[in-house]
């Protein structure tokens, strides 16, 4: 018997010799033609196997180096592990294969350990073909033991699956047992170093069909981990993998280096073949750590600083090249775990005023590849602004963000402390429990495809309810929330089964017993994140039975085959309709509170938000009854809204409030979302007010350009005296603070196309342009007031114009200006609203909308006063009089003082106060609404009708310049006539 290798096959030949001799017969079989295709070629013939036949009497031998093929041993058993077969089996093909080193490494747990087991195991396995050997390890704790079958031969899984079942059979105490093959898989993993951050593919292959498979990855940081879908790895034999196996690597780093393992496993599930191979990565750190000692040089109390900055990289197999500001450097202590990289920098404080110094640490490795840590080190010269030092706070120079590591025992992480103003601002703890690090690490590994199973995800949950079932920081809730999110998105490509669902629910629930202690926009985004992150995860975990699970803060209930579904969460009723075979509805305590109330901010909110969810698409309709707890007749406008992910902001788009009764608000919606249900002092979209205020600002807008272009056009001829200089010197800066201000409002309007930048401009101009309309109006006041008082002493027109210009435009800058710096301050308000791009309100004496109705209100009290007074002036000579026919003049007199005045001294802004101050009555608050909206959109046509057309001077000066261009416009047209008649 001869073997042929072909190039891609190998096929066997049986020739026949008479007598007892062996030949060469290579050159014989190169000439026949017994292959199927002539693109084969015979590379070598072998002698495997030997056969001698004498009388009716066969014996057969194998070759060195080949041993009994299965086809022989399982038809002649007296022939396995033998060295000759007395037996007719020279026609059997393959009679003899070459011998391979295969091992089965099995376990056996049992109860009690039978005292023949060994015994039974060397009799089963001491049959297969190929057998080499037996070594039995038995465990210390008598629950079982460990043993390693040693085969020169390959073998059928089915033939091992029924020695294994004979094994559990004839032993009643074995509890469990199962091998794993090395030696029947082939793996195909680089064998040379692979660049960072490339991609590679990964792939095992087995003769026999199997029924699944699956990937490992052991490090010795990690421990073995099975390896699933994920961002940086793609499963490629999913979902069958019967011959082959393979995984692609997205995105290969010093994660991603280790040793492989392919496990392929059959239908009975006790025998798995396995191979393993190590992935070499020319690795670069995954976290360069660059410092500087003094971390803020202060020139101010030296004229030169040494600067000491170091590169800290942790131990790495990989030979890396390390230089700071493209100077080389050695390592100050190679054997420690983390290798650390120093130089120093000189700073001449005389020399060139260098707002900082920048150093940058590059790392190379053995292929080329490089990365980089630059470092940005604020350097204090004299006269700067600093934050002094404040034990364990550095001195910093301002607008800098001082670091310090955690030192508290069992949590890891830093501190940052923000210098502002020269003044310190709060400490934000972004310290973590080390227990919840890990979790953290754990979801960040299962999300790129390591331990991406679901007992991984359950493992993750159970010891996140552990972690945060104790105090909890504001470190420990955003950690909490990044692996909620974190989880949610592998969620997508990771079956989770209701294992977990326990765990989870009483996770979320625990971290909203901790105060979020940190800035608005930073709640808001964590809060929007968490309420995401949660629907989503009880969207994608995969239910069977279970019927949901309830926590302190969180409610999770589940309907199954039902058109309707009824469930309650927190007292509140949700009815979903819909044709889904599953319904889940959540309902989260205290995280409405978290959120921002944006356009609804005189609302009172609840502190439930409702979600429902449903296992695929359709057409869905949801009422929610909210039990409505607050007997305060001034809250009495409900709003059903949800919280839109996208602009983050309360919306009611789809909802509809229904009625009210026996103290039950009722919400309809046609969508699911996040619900909620609020009481609010005004509805927030009265019918048409867009349309009026935008109708209005465009008269308003255009009168005041036809007022200032009228004002131009006749100033030198109606300021004769210094009275009519005052008065006509105010109503053109009133006039343009208001236009100002009008165009800045619409600007601020379009907050969608707007970025963070404008916003806040707009704010700030809209903030100064009012203020400044508003103070130069009691400026005007305050002139009248002093003509009336003081007669016989007239106002000077230089110090008119300095009162006026200090009044005007110094004090709303002053006000601007503090108001700016004191909530830039804040991290609990904010100066300005990026939803509205204007001042912000949120509750009494708590806002920097306050900055703008304390001038306002005061200024409209003096204006007010100052009107009196004028009112009471009038009344004088008709007291003393009193006839009817003067009666009568003072109260014309009185009418028309109203009406000049009332637009210049702000006096329609009365309504506004009254809008805001007043408790919520459905008939009377919005007719003051709307009449408020009204006078103001249109109170630069106000200011054109009595400030231009009510005064005669002014209106007899118009007339004169429309005669005059009519008449001039006739002599052009006459004297054109005339020149043609001469031709």
């Amino acid at each position: 018997m001869y073997t042929c290798r072909a190039t891609n096959q190998t096929y066997i030949a049986e020739v026949m010799i008479e007598g007892n001799a062996s030949l060469d017969v290579s050159a014989f079989l190169a000439g026949l033609q017994w292959l199927a295709t002539d693109t084969a070629t015979i590379m070598e013939a072998t002698l495997i196997a030997q056969c001698e036949i004498i009388g009716d009497e066969t014996t057969c031998w194998c070759e060195n180096g080949y041993i009994w093929s299965d086809v022989v041993c399982d038809s002649v058993n007296t022939c396995c592990n033998t060295v000759k077969c007395v037996a007719n089996i020279s026609d059997y093909t393959p009679l003899c294969v070459p011998k391979v080193n295969v091992s089965l490494v099995g376990t056996i747990d049992t109860a009690l350990l039978p005292a023949d087991l060994e015994t039974t195991l060397q009799t089963e396995f001491g049959a297969m073909n190929g057998f080499s050997s037996l070594n039995v390890t038995k465990r210390t704790s008598g629950d079982g033991l460990d043993f390693v079958v040693n085969l020169s031969a390959m073998f059928k899984t089915t033939k091992v699956e029924g020695i294994l079942s004979t094994v559990q059979q004839s032993n009643a105490g074995i509890l469990n047992i199962n091998v794993t093959s090395r030696g029947l898989v082939s793996i195909d993993v680089p064998t040379w170093k692979v660049c960072y951050q490339s991609t590679r593919k990964l792939s095992c292959t087995i003769e026999e069909e199997m029924n699944s498979c699956m990937w490992q990855i052991s490090r010795t940081d990690l421990g073995t981990q099975t390896v699933g879908a994920g961002t940086e790895v793609d499963i490629l034999s999913l979902p069958t993998c019967t011959l082959d196996t393979a995984i692609l690597l997205l995105n290969i780093t010093s994660f991603w280096a280790g040793t492989y393992t392919c496990i392929f496993t059959g239908s009975a599930g006790t025998v798995s073949h396995a191979a393993s191979a190590d992935l070499m990565v020319a690795l670069l750190p995954e976290e360069i750590n660059v410092t500087s000692i003094p971390p803020n040089p202060d020139c101010s109390v030296a004229q030169q600083i040494q600067v000491n900055v170091t590169c800290s990289i942790y131990k790495s197999k990989e030979e890396y090249t390390v230089a700071i500001n493209d100077t080389r450097l050695s390592p100050a202590d190679p054997n420690s775990a983390i290798i650390s990289y120093y130089r120093t920098f000189t700073i001449n404080c005389l020399g060139t005023r260098l707002q900082s110094l920048i150093a940058y640490c590059n790392v190379t490795n053995s292929l080329g590849q490089n990365t980089t840590a630059p470092l940005d080190v604020p350097i204090i010269y004299p006269g700067d602004p600093v934050c002094e030092k404040d034990d364990p706070w550095p001195k910093t120079k301002n607008g800098s963000k001082a670091t310090i590591l955690c030192t508290e025992p069992g949590r890891v992480g830093k501190k940052e402390r923000l210098c502002s103003s020269k003044v310190w601002q709060d400490p934000i703890d972004l310290c973590i429990k080390e227990a919840l690090n890990t979790v953290a690490a754990a979801a960040g590994d299962f999300e790129k495809g390591v331990g991406a199973t679901e007992d991984g995800a359950s493992l993750i949950f159970d010891n996140l309810k552990n972690t945060t079932s104790v105090q909890n920081t504001y470190g420990d809730v955003k950690a909490t929330v990044n692996v909620f999110s974190t989880m949610s998105r592998a969620s997508s490509r990771v079956t989770m089964g209701e294992t977990l669902l326990p765990n989870f629910i009483d996770s979320a629930s625990n971290i909203l017993n901790t105060t979020w202690d940190t800035d608005d926009k930073s709640k808001v985004k964590l809060a929007t994140s968490y309420l995401t992150s949660v629907e989503e995860l009880v969207k994608n975990i995969r239910l069977n039975t279970s019927e949901g699970h309830n926590a302190s803060n969180v409610q999770l209930q589940v309907c199954r085959k039902s058109s309707v579904c009824n469930r309650t969460v927190f007292n509140v009723e949700v009815e979903v309709n819909s044709s889904a075979s599953e319904v889940k509805t959540i309902g989260l305590q205290k995280i409405a509170s978290l959120l921002p109330k944006g356009a609804f901010t005189d609302a009172i909110y609840p502190s439930l938000v409702v979600s429902a969810t449903v296992n695929d698409s359709g057409p869905v309709n949801i009422r929610l009854a909210f039990p409505t707890s607050v007997d305060d007749k001034s809250y009495s406008t409900p709003h059903c809204v949800f919280w839109n992910i996208t602009s983050e902001r309360w919306s009611q788009e789809g909802c509809n409030y229904t009625q009210l009764s026996s103290n039950i608000s009722f919400c309809d919606c046609d969508h699911l979302t996040s619900f909620s249900m609020l009481l609010s002092k005004t509805p927030v979209d009265l019918p048409f007010m867009d349309q009026i205020t935008y109708i209005g600002l465009g008269i308003s807008i255009c009168s005041l350009v036809v007022f200032i272009t009228i004002e131009a056009l006749v100033w030198h001829a109606v300021v004769k005296t210094n009275l009519s200089h005052f008065r006509h010197t105010a109503l053109i800066n009133i006039s343009l603070c208001l236009l100002l201000a009008d165009c800045s409002f619409v600007a601020a309007t379009f907050q969608n196309i707007l970025t963070d930048t404008l916003c806040i401009l707009l704010t700030v101009a809209q903030h100064f342009f009012y203020l400044a309309m508003f103070f130069w109006m009691l400026c005007l006041s305050i002139m009248l007031l002093h003509q009336l008082i003081f007669v016989f002493h007239p106002l000077r027109k230089k110090v008119f114009m300095i009162l006026s210009m200090t009044i005007g435009y110094a004090c709303p800058t002053l006000t601007v200006g503090a108001t700016y710096m004191y909530y830039d301050k804040r991290t609990d308000v904010h100066y300005y609203s990026r939803s509205t791009c204007w001042l912000t309100y949120d509750s009494p004496m708590k806002g920097s909308i306050h900055a703008f109705l304390f001038p306002l209100g005061t200024i409209i009290f003096i204006n007010m006063f100052s009107m009196v007074v004028v009112i009471v002036t009038l009344l004088k000579p008709a007291a003393a009089e009193s006839n009817k026919k003067d009666d009568k003049e003072a109260a014309k007199s009185i009418i028309k003082v109203i009406i000049f005045l009332t637009p210049v001294f702000g006096g329609t802004w009365i309504l506004g106060l009254f809008v805001f101050l007043m408790d919520d009555n459905k008939s009377i608050k919005p007719l003051i609404h709307y009449s408020f909206t009204i006078v103001n959109s249109l109170q630069g046509l106000f200011i054109l009708l009595t400030g231009c057309f009510g005064e005669k001077r002014v209106r007899d000066e118009i007339v004169k310049l429309v005669i005059s261009g009519r008449s001039a416009k006739s002599e052009s047209k006459k004297n054109l006539t005339v020149s043609t008649a001469k031709k």
